[in-house]
């Protein structure tokens, strides 16, 4: 059985009613039913939420798939950043090739982007003691999406963001685990 993992855009489909959106649910559906395994990256509770904001806890993560009618599906954990993820619902770093692995889907999805918030504050005139932001947040959220994708092991990874489908990024990408990296209509077809 397949396993696929929704990025934070598969969730936007559903909250704004976009076309994607019938795809991703039947995703969910065929998790539901038991012809497959998916499940959503808890990182997107980091990304701002309609309205503005972050989600607090994994309590309150859960509470908003539900809503979306996600709720049935294991959220997928992050590597931990202070002020980024959740603090109870992270992996702490204990193993190099854990952040070895992050380096380097980094490096194939923003090569112009600053891996650490102090670099990223430094080229930017930001202040490393401020809360992460704007354009290296949301990096960081992608970069920690198709990471636990593809440090879980899974198969299909599920996005409607172009950048991790421009030809060079997504071979580099599957290269490093990720297997299969598909928008969401072309991931019902592989389940």
């Amino acid at each position: 059985m397949r396993s696929c993992t929704l990025d934070t855009n598969c969730l936007i489909a559903i909250d704004e009613a976009r076309p994607e959106a019938a795809a991703v649910r039947l995703l969910a559906d065929a998790d539901e039913a038991g012809k497959a395994r998916a499940a959503v990256v808890a990182i997107s509770a980091s990304e701002k939420q309609q309205g503005g904001g972050h989600i607090q806890n994994i309590a309150e993560f859960h509470a908003r798939m539900a809503e979306l009618g996600l709720g049935h599906l294991d959220a997928l954990k992050p590597m931990g950043y202070w002020d980024v993820t959740l603090y109870d619902w992270s992996l702490s770093v204990d193993d190099p090739a854990m952040e070895e692995l992050e380096q380097k889907i980094h490096a194939a999805l923003f090569p112009d982007v600053a891996f650490s918030w102090a670099d990223y504050c430094r080229a930017n005139g930001l202040d490393p003691a401020s809360t992460p932001t704007g354009k290296w947040r949301n990096c960081k959220c992608d970069v920690q999406a198709i990471w636990a994708h593809i440090y879980g092991q899974r198969d299909v990874f599920v996005t409607s963001d172009r950048n991790f489908h421009v030809a060079t990024k997504k071979a580099t990408l599957i290269g490093l685990g990720a297997r299969y990296i598909e928008y969401p209509n072309d991931a019902v077809s592989l389940l």
